[in-house]
């Protein structure tokens, strides 16, 4: 893992494009597998630059849907304690293999990152089209709560940004950041708790 001390240089950007170009083959070589239907690849470059404004002022990171674990492990190694929940395990087995591969403490559990108790709040426009509700949540086998986080990275899918937020207002600490990208409006950046007094750097 990268000491947060440490700058990003060139070299370590070769080592994620070098990741970025082995998740691009998994995906390739498995597109047709069962797991990979729902995995769609983010913007990595767009994700870096917004762990990088976050380095050295989040310290606990978790990505929700993490398919092949790309972020978190990019996370693990800017100096983040870093995590990844997804609902398919074939994924997970890639993500973890990835992570190995390049020297990551990146974490993956395998289940759903909707907490126990959660409720969709119509009245705020909550609606679920294509996550998964039924599964059970990896919070316990973490031995982790989404409190615990002060930094939550998501790919929604369309129209599910609401959702992913009303998340975090339930169950989030108030301070934390939720990170989403999106391929239409690119990454957006929320803090939990709109009230609360940011970091002069968040």
């Amino acid at each position: 893992m990268l000491n947060e001390s440490e700058e990003f240089d060139d070299n370590l950007h070769e080592e994620f494009r070098s990741l970025w170009d082995q998740a691009a083959a998994i995906r390739d070589e498995n597109h047709k597998a069962l797991g990979f239907a729902n995995y769609v690849a983010a913007d990595y470059q767009q994700v870096l630059d917004a762990l990088l404004e976050q380095r050295g002022k989040r310290q606990r990171f978790l990505e929700w849907g993490s398919g092949l674990g790309v972020a978190t492990i990019m996370a693990s190694r800017l100096g983040f304690e870093s995590y990844g929940i997804e609902i398919e395990s074939v994924l997970v087995d890639f993500a973890m293999e990835l992570a190995e591969t390049h020297d990551a403490d990146a974490e993956f559990f395998v289940g759903s990152f909707i907490p126990d108790g959660f409720e969709l709040d119509i009245e705020e426009g909550d609606e679920v089209f294509r996550t998964v509700e039924y599964t059970e949540p990896a919070y316990d086998e973490m031995d982790m709560e989404l409190r615990d986080f002060d930094l939550v990275y998501a790919y929604p899918w369309p129209d599910e940004h609401g959702f992913h937020f009303s998340i975090m207002r339930q169950f989030a600490n108030p301070a934390a950041i939720l990170l989403t990208y999106d391929a239409r409006e690119g990454m957006q950046k929320q803090i939990v708790d709109e009230n609360i007094e940011s970091h002069p750097d968040a």
